[in-house]
């Protein structure tokens, strides 16, 4: 799942969940970021209890985009994809990786950043579709 060779090199993960800060996989980060800032992607948010899961949509999903070092990423991308149930984009995966543009506050484009979409049914597994809030989803919701 490397960039090809005339593309840059991403060095960021957008997450909505679980891994953001103050959440209960906050401490699964391999490296300290170089910076978190707050931003939103393109997509349809889903939510339970005890997670999250992201699809494919036109909704502004909240989250943060967490920026490191390029020669850390090839670490934090082997933690995350254990960490979300992934194995290459393979059938059988719970999340898969995938290249998303991130905006900031003022809607700006940001950059590229990886992120990790539900690769299951949601409402079969549980999940509910978060409501749209000011023009955005975001989970937890309260």
């Amino acid at each position: 799942m490397l960039p090809p060779q005339n593309q840059p090199t991403i060095d960021s993960v957008f997450v909505y969940g679980t891994l953001k800060r103050g959440q209960c996989r906050e401490s699964c980060w391999p490296v300290a970021p170089q910076n978190v800032v707050a931003g939103w992607i393109r997509g349809t948010l889903y939510g339970r209890a005890d997670y999250p899961a992201l699809m494919p949509g036109d909704h502004q999903v909240v989250g943060e985009r967490w920026r490191f070092a390029p020669l850390s990423m090839p670490r934090v991308l082997s933690v995350l994809d254990e960490v979300e149930g992934t194995d290459g984009n393979s059938p059988s995966d719970l999340y898969h990786r995938h290249v998303v543009d991130v905006f900031g506050e003022n809607d700006e484009l940001v950059g590229a950043a990886y992120t990790y979409f539900y690769h299951r049914d949601p409402q079969a597994d549980g999940f509910s579709r978060v409501p749209i809030a000011g023009g955005m989803q975001r989970w937890p919701t309260d």
